[in-house]
């Protein structure tokens, strides 16, 4: 009864906090702005670029005025009950301290941008700083569609360097837990069914072929929808955007996602699935949460990575 009990707590979480409606698909208002809407209203925003690397800019450079948070200062090391896991979530004092270091203040509209010259390690990171703000309670970001690469294609001007910005005073508010699922969520979902559960890596990796050193086992979470995360993107002229509302929703309905179905998204760390959920819930509309840990910790108990199938 408590697992029970606890899915469909986080399955009515889940759809009040996304707005979803069964069979209506909505884009969030503030998910995505574009390369033109920033350069007419670049003095209103705080722009934070990210990717794994500042090197990932290197093609693209930089917007004036932009700081850089890099992937490892949103996805870091942490004890559990089943040992190290790496690439989880901040606590919130760590995540205040890498906003405030980027020059976030706690009333700014801020908008992530990557360099929207690759999809992974560079739309992939974009999304999970985004997915991190939200959880810690900041409502007003989003992302740049196209990145630092569409800046430059509707006419902004880019500079070499990133700018060491003046210390914000951003501060970590309420914690949205119907965004973020842990281990103990997905035993519930396993067990109750009443939730999607999409695999966001690449085909070989859902089927068992290959296997990511730090997850401990091949295959994938029993039930779970393969949805790999690089069916979300689109390249034109060699600028990589995200897909239309209309688009994520034919990507969900042709792999078998239901349209009244909240979604988990995992990958092997919450990397690449955090893409994956901004266009599921953001985009999309569909509702959804993140497994953070995803199966680098899932495979940290032996009796937890034997669920795993081929």
């Amino acid at each position: 009864m408590m697992r029970t009990s606890l899915v469909i707590v986080l399955r009515i979480a889940v759809l009040a906090a996304s707005g979803f409606v069964p069979g209506v698909t909505l884009a969030g208002p503030t998910a995505l702005v574009s390369a033109d809407w920033l350069v007419a209203n670049r003095d209103d925003v705080h722009i934070v670029e990210t990717a794994k690397s500042v090197g990932a800019f290197y093609e693209s450079g930089h917007i004036d005025g932009a700081s850089f948070v890099p992937y490892a200062r949103v996805a870091v090391e942490h004890g559990t009950t089943s040992g190290s896991v790496r690439y989880l979530l901040p606590d919130s004092q760590a995540f205040s301290e890498v906003m405030r270091e980027a020059g976030v203040n706690g009333d700014d509209r801020v908008v992530i941008t990557p360099s929207g010259t690759s999809v992974n390690g560079d739309m992939t990171v974009a999304a999970r700083l985004y997915w991190a703000m939200r959880y810690y309670g900041h409502e007003d970001v989003a992302l740049l569609d196209g990145g630092v690469a569409a800046w430059r294609k509707s006419g902004g001007d880019t500079v070499a360097e990133p700018v060491t910005a003046e210390p914000g005073d951003f501060t970590a508010r309420v914690e949205r837990p119907e965004i973020h699922v842990s281990a103990k969520d997905i035993e519930a979902i396993l067990e109750d069914r009443s939730m999607t559960l999409t695999d966001n890596r690449p085909l070989e990796q859902y089927t068992g072929l290959f296997t990511k050193d730090y997850v401990q086992a091949s295959g994938h979470l029993p039930g779970a929808v393969p949805v790999p995360f690089t069916l979300f993107a689109v390249s034109r002229d060699g600028i990589h955007y995200w897909r239309s509302p209309d688009e994520v929703q034919r990507v969900l309905t042709a792999m078998g996602v239901a349209e009244d179905e909240p979604v988990v998204a995992y990958c092997n760390s919450g990397h690449v699935s955090a893409m994956a959920w901004f266009a599921i819930s953001e985009v999309g509309g569909h509702g959804g949460a993140l497994y953070d840990g995803s199966l680098h910790e899932w495979t940290q108990t032996p009796e937890r990575a034997a669920r795993l199938v081929p």
